[in-house]
């Protein structure tokens, strides 16, 4: 893994609070240095997975996920995910590391808020997920423009081949009472897959309750209780025809929007198998 070229200007460095420069310092030099990066996938892939798998294993089922070994080896990676509750990437991603071992060095791009903002994020993100939850992104409009180096920064990671980024095309976790209800997509999502064509690999899930609630069930019981979640992955997507327009907002919204209606149909695929398992 080669070290990132980009940087933030001084304009989107002054952005970040002083705890939020140091919290990215120090995720940076992890996620950004060729000796640690590969060692920490590594020990990831195996702690991660012991960690998550845990609460899972006998109540979330995968569908489909022979699927990611139809991607390009020679492109990064996207992951594509509606975002319904705060544990749907880690679960996915726990997943594909006990089906393929330490395939990608992965990426969560995460709101700024607690993990980056506050010294006790720094010593969450570390030991639970070795910084995984990179880079940040920050909500409050007069600091926007720290995002477009994240942006930038996240197109650089997705045109390395050894890199798998974990994103939510609706842009935020959709709280409402229907998880078939998805939000609309955001620019982002398409923005990235124009500037850097990754295999963007989507899933649906209709998501998790609390931790608690979730390793309660999964070792409660001796014999394997009903599933609560079904994670359905669909195959890459191609948006060769996309990446022939001009770029700009319409554009990336178009692929967004393209993602989202491919995930739509993944939920209606979830939806189905939900019921046969119910019957």
């Amino acid at each position: 893994m080669n070290e990132m070229s980009a940087t933030p200007t001084a304009e989107q460095w002054r952005a970040l609070t002083l705890i939020e420069r140091i919290n990215f310092k120090v995720t940076s030099r992890i996620n950004q240095s060729p000796v640690l990066r590969r060692p920490m996938t590594v020990f990831q892939s195996k702690f991660y997975k012991w960690w998550v798998e845990l609460g899972t294993s006998k109540i979330v089922l995968d569908h489909g996920f022979e699927n990611f070994k139809k991607i390009d080896p020679q492109k990064g990676v996207l992951l594509v995910v509606n975002h319904r509750t705060f544990y749907d990437q880690f679960v996915v991603a726990a997943r594909l590391f006990r089906l393929y071992g330490a395939h990608h060095n992965i990426y969560f791009p995460i709101r700024a808020n607690f993990f980056y903002d506050n010294p006790l994020g720094l010593f969450i993100n570390i030991p639970f997920s070795m910084g995984a939850m990179y880079p940040p992104f920050v909500r409050d409009a007069k600091r926007r423009r720290w995002n477009q180096y994240a942006t930038d920064l996240l197109v650089e990671l997705l045109c390395n081949p050894e890199n798998m980024v974990g994103f939510h095309p609706e842009g935020t976790r959709n709280q409402g009472p229907d998880p078939y209800a998805l939000l609309p997509a955001k620019p982002g999502c398409g923005e990235l897959i124009y500037r850097s064509n990754p295999n963007v690999v989507p899933v649906f899930l209709q998501g998790f309750k609390s931790a608690w609630f979730m390793f309660r069930q999964n070792l409660g019981n001796s014999a394997p209780p009903k599933p609560l979640v079904h994670m359905v992955m669909g195959e890459p997507l191609d948006f060769s025809a996309e990446l022939t327009r001009e770029p700009g907002n319409k554009t990336y919204l178009l692929i967004s929007r393209k993602v989202m209606e491919v995930i739509h149909q993944l939920a209606q695929r979830e939806r189905a198998i939900r019921a046969q398992y119910e019957t």
